[in-house]
């Protein structure tokens, strides 16, 4: 009789404690958290759990897990044309539904606040940057990490982070380009049966208010979806962000355009200079020559060797070649100045013959053909001696502010409206 007594009261254990494992294995938001702390609803939670970590919130179910996400800007740092990237600071921030973590019934509290050390108990998502190239945590002087639990379940997880990213930029119209810079956040691991990411309702991309850039302005930020599907895993949900950027002109206009135009303005005192100023204007030819060569390298040195024409390429190239041209200019005027003018102009005399049986008989010749050599004799002259080079002088002195001035406007309206 007392051994079968004890074999009931066994059995009534085990019915006890089968009935308590039931109880604590029930969602989290059936059990009566009301008169308990803080402290005490964490343990129940997280600690004294059966609560597993490496499982999503939705594994056993049917439907994926939504992940929110949001990015804060603190900063751009660097946008790098060479190497094709861009650096941020970010706080990235997640937000999702875990079942398992609620507690609806107390009234204590909306959130509870988790420290560091308690959040590797609680499953995240392997969220990762596709484009990534380099990437830190931030952990001075802790990690730079927050993690508030609410009532329904909802996690709101959010971390700091340095991130380079990678951006292929078109550099046709540069200085006077625009560029769209991603930022694709996906997941490692889950695929779609699993996760699925979505940007948040209300300012998905926020910026720090007082965030400037050097030499871009953010003109615009899309939203898209950047899921891929991958033959020997499946599909990975992914969200993307494009900056559209705006490069500032002020910085080019200072250092390259408005430098270059004077050089090329400089170039052109040598046609008001005398013919005969030969050592002056050879000095103000090769000078500025070697000066526009010396800037159009400096300009090009921190730009990627790319195959396509970019616009500094098409305006240096112009530049040297205007301040080439005018040194060609007076090169010509030199030789022009040293040749002589086959007719003697003097009291309206005939062309020299190579004898004087010549001269006679040209001299006897028709007097209409006289008449007319006498008068366009003066005006053949001028494009012989100095009094030629003078003339051509006179004439690039209109010619080339003329050309630069058509080329100017061709530049500025082709690689301000045009598309490429």
């Amino acid at each position: 009789m007392k051994r079968a007594r004890s074999v009931w009261e066994m059995m009534a254990e085990t019915t006890m404690l089968l009935m308590l494992v039931f109880l604590h294995l029930c969602s989290a938001g059936k059990r009566d958290f009301t008169q308990l702390s803080r402290q005490e609803v964490l343990d129940i939670l997280l600690v004294n759990s059966t609560y597993n970590a490496r499982i999503s919130p939705d594994y056993e179910q049917d439907h994926a897990t939504k992940v929110a996400v949001q990015i804060h800007v603190l900063s751009i740092d660097t946008i790098n044309e060479q190497s094709m990237d861009y650096s941020l600071n970010i706080y990235l921030r997640q937000r999702w539904v875990d079942p398992r973590l609620q507690f609806i019934n107390h009234s204590r509290t909306e959130w509870l606040e988790l420290d560091t050390r308690l959040m590797k108990k609680v499953w995240v998502p392997d969220t990762f940057f596709r484009n990534e190239k380099k990437g830190a945590f931030h952990d001075v002087t802790v990690p730079n990490r927050l993690m508030h639990l609410y009532r329904n379940g909802t996690i709101y997880y959010s971390m700091r982070l340095s991130v380079t990213l990678s951006c292929h930029m078109g550099l046709q119209k540069y200085p006077l380009d625009s560029q769209k810079c991603p930022i694709l956040i996906a997941s490692y691991g889950y695929t779609m049966e699993n996760i699925v990411y979505g940007w948040i309702s209300q300012n998905p991309i926020d910026f720090n208010e007082h965030m400037e850039l050097p030499q871009f302005t953010i003109q615009e930020v899309l939203l898209s979806d950047c899921t891929k599907t991958y033959k020997e895993t499946g599909s990975f949900s992914c969200v993307q962000a494009d900056f559209l950027l705006q490069r500032d002109i002020g910085f080019y206009l200072i250092q390259v355009y408005i430098p270059s135009v004077l050089i090329v303005i400089l170039s052109w005192v040598s046609f008001w200079l005398n013919v005969e100023a030969i050592p002056a204007r050879i000095s103000l030819g090769v000078l500025t020559v070697l000066t526009m060569t010396t800037q159009s390298t400096g300009a090009r040195s921190s730009l990627p060797r790319v195959s396509y024409v970019k616009a500094i390429d098409v305006w240096m190239s112009t530049c040297l070649f205007f301040v080439f041209a005018s040194l060609l200019e007076f090169a010509y005027i030199n030789v022009l100045a040293r040749r002589r003018f086959p007719y003697d102009c003097l009291g309206g005399t005939s062309l020299r013959g190579n004898n004087a049986e010549e001269g006679q008989a040209l001299h006897a010749g028709n007097a209409g053909v006289a008449k007319d050599s006498v008068v366009s004799a003066p005006l053949a002259s001028r494009l012989y001696g100095k009094s030629g080079a003078r003339f051509v002088d006179k004439i690039a002195r209109y010619a080339f502010p003329g050309t630069f001035i058509a080329f100017n406007l061709a530049y500025w309206l082709i690689y301000t409206f045009v598309e490429f």
